[in-house]
């Protein structure tokens, strides 16, 4: 399967479509992510205002650009439900981009690994193949939290923060703020 027909597949699954939550962000706005958000990212891709491309990134990655508009994902890609999870985290920075949000950094970058542990949980990913320290497996904390609880867990969220603020993944811009240009 072509990567776009692959993407566009992850996007409109059943999987991703039962994706829907909001918290409020550091600076007090409310952030949703739900069908919406990915239907506005797959008919960007349809239409062709956003495009997908094979390499720029290491295998097993993925990444949105608001730059230029463009998914990079790693050459030669074994699809899993792993590897759609992280496209999901990155079609959530591809929908705040294309609504024109203005966010932290640290908002967007929780969303979509809150995003990323929704898809995860609803497509049976095994959580014991997850490091427990990792955000993709905070993000499934703080999903477990709002299934059992209706709202995002303080706790969750801030383990999650305090991974996000101390990667060195993430240190070049986790602290400034997101602005998307669709």
């Amino acid at each position: 399967m072509a990567i776009r027909d692959q993407l566009l597949s992850v996007l409109k699954g059943r999987e991703a479509r039962r994706i829907s939550f909001s918290l409020t962000a550091s600076n007090g706005i409310t952030i949703s992510v739900d069908t919406s958000s990915f239907q506005r990212v797959s008919d960007a891709i349809e239409n062709n205002s956003v495009s997908i491309v094979e390499g720029g990134v290491a295998a097993g990655w993925a990444q949105y650009d608001s730059g230029n508009n463009t998914f990079s994902v790693g050459p030669g890609q074994h699809w899993s439900r792993a590897f759609n999870a992280l496209l999901v985290h990155e079609a959530v920075h591809a929908s705040f981009d294309l609504s024109r949000s203005s966010l932290p950094w640290l908002d967007n970058e929780t969303a979509a690994y809150i995003a990323q542990g929704y898809y995860l949980r609803n497509s049976g990913f095994s959580r014991n193949r997850l490091n427990t320290t990792g955000q993709p497996y905070l993000g499934l904390m703080i999903v477990d939290s709002i299934i059992s609880g209706g709202s995002p867990d303080q706790f969750w969220i801030s383990q999650l923060h305090g991974s996000l603020l101390s990667s060195r993944q993430y240190h070049s811009y986790i602290r400034t703020d997101f602005t998307g240009d669709g």
